[in-house]
């Protein structure tokens, strides 16, 4: 599995890790953080473009206007059964999905 470790954080069954968007991509990232979630290689992950298109999430995420700009852009979406949201500050978050009765 690829390390990540110098950038991750478990707590809660909550996980977090920070990028570097202009060193990773950001559909890179989600399915890093996405596999050490689900104790999975990132290969053995379903993939990513049956969730979100993983260009446009690269595009909007590296955007020279999301970089520059007061406020931060977030996605959120459902990919491998967990709750991801990315934030443009290179901030990626994933918890298991949640089922409400």
């Amino acid at each position: 599995m690829t390390d990540i470790s110098d950038r991750l954080s478990e707590s809660d069954g909550i996980v977090r890790a920070q990028y570097e968007w202009s060193s990773t991509l950001p559909s890179t990232a989600v399915v890093e953080t996405v596999a050490v979630a689900i104790n999975r290689e990132p290969t053995a992950t379903e993939p990513l473009y049956e969730s979100v298109d993983p260009d446009a999430l690269d595009a909007l995420m590296q955007s020279d206007s999301v970089q520059t700009a007061a406020e931060s852009v977030t996605i959120s979406f459902v990919f491998a059964d967990q709750e991801v949201t990315v934030h443009s500050t290179g901030e990626v978050v994933v918890r298991a999905v949640t089922l409400d009765d």
